[in-house]
């Protein structure tokens, strides 16, 4: 059964609210780090507690999602399933790591990309209204 049209619209309109709420942090933040940097990749930490339900609502709580890869690997601790679920909207993508292990422990993480001004910057949540960022010349 297909998925109705309006539910992939609620989760893109989620995921453009949490872009269009970290931005300026993000311009921000590209303005105090030296281009160089940028050019070659760097990491910055970003405090933003008032992002901290947004991030949990719009990235995390975000039910719909497009399955864009998927691999069954083998570990020295037994097989595991790997996949990657997709959001994008024109300026956003959201992307969530599942690992599957047979032991049946399951991990999830999460990552926001956002590009600005030819920078592309990877967004994680690491704890409680702390952010992680990835900077890097596009």
């Amino acid at each position: 059964m297909p998925i109705k049209e309006e539910y992939k619209e609620e989760a893109l309109l989620k995921l453009k609210r949490v872009g269009d709420a970290i931005r300026p942090r993000i311009e921000e933040l590209i303005k105090t780090v030296d281009p160089e940097d940028i050019e070659f990749g760097t990491r910055v930490e970003l405090k933003a507690e008032e992002l901290e339900a947004l991030w949990k609502e719009c990235v995390e709580e975000n039910n719909y999602m497009s399955v864009v890869f998927t691999e069954v690997m083998e570990h020295h601790d037994g097989a595991y399933l790997k996949v990657i679920f997709k959001n994008s909207t024109e300026d956003y993508e959201e992307d969530r790591y599942v690992s599957i292990r047979s032991s049946g422990r399951v991990e999830i993480n999460h990552a926001l990309f956002v590009t600005v001004e030819g920078v592309r910057a990877r967004v994680e949540r690491v704890g409680e209204g702390a952010f992680v960022l990835f900077l890097k010349s596009s």
